[in-house]
């Protein structure tokens, strides 16, 4: 698959949106890794749509639901000013499929000028834990400021979401930030952070 072959990068960026959809069309035989399809196609819309609202759109409505990574999570997107509020549930089957040796990614989302997705992993070793990571894509001349977030998960019995972490960083940490949760206590068939077998997360960014 040419998508993963460096030489053919410069190209690549400069095929327009028809030609993207007609290679994410395809079965994508060769790929190595979903991730490689999901960076190439966050670096492809960041270079072609400097504008974030376009980006957004075009990302969310014509490319990622084409892409197996990013459709792991479902997002809906809901801003009310001046905080940002998103959406996302976490099929049990992917969590199950996807570790210990694996990670999932939403699609992106943006504030202030700053684009994130959230990263779904487990760590084994020692310390068997799941994490919730917002990361921060890649970004360049943007001002720095303060960041205050949130990370919820909805529960049972009540199925209310419930703060699992609350922090405030700053747009320019270039590592990620988020909360752990003791691996046992996500997966087995009584956990209270499985509502028909889906993971409801939202994540308040400010």
């Amino acid at each position: 698959m040419v998508l993963l072959h460096f030489r053919f990068q410069d190209e690549l960026m400069r095929i327009p949106l028809a030609g993207i959809v007609a290679i994410l069309s395809r079965n994508l035989p060769g790929v190595a890794s979903e991730k490689s399809v999901y960076d190439f196609v966050l670096r492809w819309a960041d270079l072609q749509y400097p504008n974030l609202e376009q980006r957004r759109e075009i990302l969310s409505s014509s490319l990622l639901p084409m892409v197996p990574l990013a459709r792991s999570m479902t997002n809906v997107i809901l801003i009310d000013q001046p905080s940002c509020i998103i959406n996302f549930s976490l099929k049990r089957e992917h969590c199950s499929g996807s570790f210990p040796s694996g990670s999932m990614r939403s699609p992106p989302f943006y504030r202030a000028g700053h684009g994130f997705f959230l990263s779904a992993h487990r760590r084994m070793g020692p310390s068997n834990f799941f994490f919730l990571i917002i990361q921060k894509l890649e970004d360049k001349g943007l001002v720095g400021g303060t960041l205050d977030y949130e990370i919820e998960v909805k529960t049972t019995p009540s199925l209310e979401f419930t703060t699992l972490w609350r922090r405030t960083t700053t747009t320019g940490c270039r590592q990620g930030f988020g909360c752990r949760v003791p691996w046992p206590e996500v997966i087995p068939d009584d956990s209270p952070f499985f509502i028909d077998d889906k993971l409801h997360i939202r994540v308040h960014v400010k």
